[in-house]
This record gives structure tokens, C-alpha cells and sequence, in this order.
């Protein structure tokens, strides 16, 4: 069926004998290069982050003068009441533990003497604190 309809036209079997034979210029295909591949950085050869100072120094200060504080306004309030000694025990432990959590956050990032020791002081505190409330 095809070679008749081939003989039948001409034309057509001349256009499909040029498509049917290969491309007589050679094509050349030169490959880009590929991205140059960095190496990864050894990240266990880096020396530690040491934490901002100011970062430090706030959890610190959310811990051992906050509970110095908490003593002095307590030992004020004896005779204020329980709800003015319930509410600054609990805004007082609710510092201390923003303070062990902004430690906790720092000390993923970055670790120095200071900051553990302050936090430890500062989860101290806040232990210390929820006793005074608990205990009383």
C-alpha cells in the first residue's frame, strides 16, 4: 500500500526519501562544563561561637539580682498579704525562666564559662522560686 502510494506521487516520495536519510553535515556538541563542586566546610574543625556579651549579661541579670530582688520586695510584702506575695513570686519566676530559656536557646549556638554559669544560676533561682511559692 505504501508503494503505490509512493509510485502514485512522485513528489511525496521524494520528501520522504530527504527526511529519511541522515543529515549529511556533522553536528558538533560540545558539553558545557559542569559547576564547579565546592567542598563541604568541616564544621567539627571550627572553634565554638562565643555568645554576645549583652545576651550574657541578660541572663545574669534574670537570675541571681532577680532573686535578690524577689527577697528584698518579699520580705516587704509580709504583712502585705498573700495575693501581692503570689504575684511577685510568680512575675519573679516567670523572669528567671525566660532568663534558663534564653540561656538554653544561646547555649545551642554558642557556649562560654559564663553563660553556663549563668544559666545554672538562673534555673537555680527559678527552682528556688517555685519552692518559695510551693512551700511558702
Amino acid at each position: 500500500m505504501i508503494a503505490d502510494e509512493l509510485r502514485a506521487d512522485p513528489a511525496f516520495a521524494e520528501r520522504l526519501r530527504n527526511a529519511l536519510q541522515p543529515i549529511s553535515t556533522p553536528t558538533t556538541y560540545t558539553p558545557s562544563p559542569p559547576p564547579p563542586v565546592m567542598p563541604p566546610r568541616p564544621t567539627a574543625f571550627l572553634p565554638p561561637a562565643t555568645p554576645d556579651s549583652a545576651d550574657v549579661r541578660k541572663v545574669w541579670l534574670l537570675g541571681l539580682p532577680q532573686f535578690l530582688l524577689a527577697y528584698v520586695i518579699l520580705s516587704l510584702l509580709r504583712g502585705g498579704g498573700l495575693a501581692g506575695t503570689l504575684v511577685f513570686v510568680l512575675i519573679s519566676g516567670g523572669l528567671a525562666a525566660y532568663g534558663v530559656w534564653c540561656g538554653i536557646r544561646l547555649l545551642r549556638h554558642a557556649r562560654s564559662p559564663l553563660l553556663i554559669a549563668g544559666t545554672v544560676v538562673t534555673g537555680l533561682v527559678l527552682i528556688r522560686l517555685v519552692l518559695l511559692l510551693l512551700v511558702g
